[in-house]
């Protein structure tokens, strides 16, 4: 209790003065805690899965392997579909690993083809896909957690010097429109190790942002980046080097009715992380769910019309994970 009122001590008189309407609060219990066992899903091949995306009935996973990119399922079974993306320099081809992109609609959007450019995929009902609509980014930027809000307005995160930022930038007229500089606490170190590095979500309201060094949860109106709820938990105060270092939260998914966040909390006393549990909260940051499970995930993605979270994991290279809640 005593380090939770450290921590608040110094975090709310950052914004008391400069925002009145931000609310600074400590994290509270949730009020279902729940242990989950994975069912295991094998896919018939080593694809080495990570990021995914489920629209409809589709569940889309990208591949680390270098013949096809890109991976499509039917959920919530994960029946194998087809597998697309080619590595290459063509117009429908990837020259690095595809970007997943977030988005408050029932359409696919990957970037990634022909270096600069998101487009839309459908899958039909024969099992093929087909490239649709098309946006060329005129940028070299380090795209991170790309998501897609008001149809064309692209929110993506940068770990560029000299620090992390959010920006968003219009699609159709091909320009930036605003920012959102997170403020370094640790200039002194390496940017990777800067304590204000995280994971950033949104959808058409909200942008979410997740600590990797702190336990703390930001939320933003994301229509001017105003700082609207600070949820901070009890964590350790570091300066993070290659070792000895705390981790946080891991990732954070948007759904339709609520926000999940992979958290992983300090290490226990034999000097172990422990194992990733995931935290759902509404969009005013209120807790709704925690859950624990058997096979913690590494990568992941929520489906509330299936009730159920799809995932990997390290040692599952040719196998999904599906946990039913």
């Amino acid at each position: 209790m005593r380090k939770l009122l450290w921590v608040l001590s110094l975090a709310v008189p950052l914004f008391s003065c400069g925002d009145r309407d931000t609310a600074v609060t400590a994290k509270r219990a949730f009020p279902q805690e729940k242990r989950i066992q994975a069912v295991k899903c094998p896919v018939g091949d080593v694809m080495d899965p990570s990021y995914m995306i489920q629209k409809g009935d589709y569940l889309l996973v990208r591949s680390g392997q270098p013949k096809k990119q890109l991976f499509v399922f039917t959920v919530p079974d994960l029946r194998f579909v087809c597998a697309t993306g080619n590595q290459g320099r063509g117009p429908e081809e990837f020259s690095t690993f595809p970007t997943l992109v977030e988005s408050r609609t029932d359409t696919f959007y990957v970037f990634g083809y022909a270096h600069r450019h998101l487009k839309s995929l459908a899958v039909d009902s024969a099992a093929r896909v087909h490239l649709t609509e098309c946006y060329e980014i005129p940028l070299h930027e380090v795209f991170n957690h790309m998501h897609l809000i008001d149809d064309s307005v692209l929110l993506y995160e940068t770990v560029m010097l000299p620090q992390y930022a959010v920006y968003k930038y219009d699609l159709k007229n091909r320009k930036s429109i605003d920012e959102l500089k997170i403020e370094r606490e640790t200039p002194e170190s390496e940017l990777t190790f800067d304590t204000s590095r995280g994971y950033m979500a949104a959808n058409d309201s909200v942008m979410i942002y997740v600590y990797l060094y702190k336990n703390q949860i930001d939320i933003y109106d994301v229509k001017d980046f105003r700082l609207k709820r600070r949820i901070v938990g009890v964590y350790k105060p570091q300066k993070p080097a290659f070792r000895n270092k705390e981790l946080y939260y891991l990732g954070v998914i948007p759904g339709d009715k609520y926000f999940y966040a992979l958290f992983k909390g300090e290490r226990t006393e034999k000097g172990e992380n422990r194992s990733n549990t995931i935290e759902v909260y509404d969009y005013d940051g209120n807790p709704v769910a925690l859950y624990r499970f058997d096979i913690p995930p590494l990568y992941f993605y929520p489906d509330e019309k299936n009730n159920c979270i799809y995932a990997t994991h390290p040692s599952c290279m040719d196998t999904l994970l599906r946990y039913d809640l």
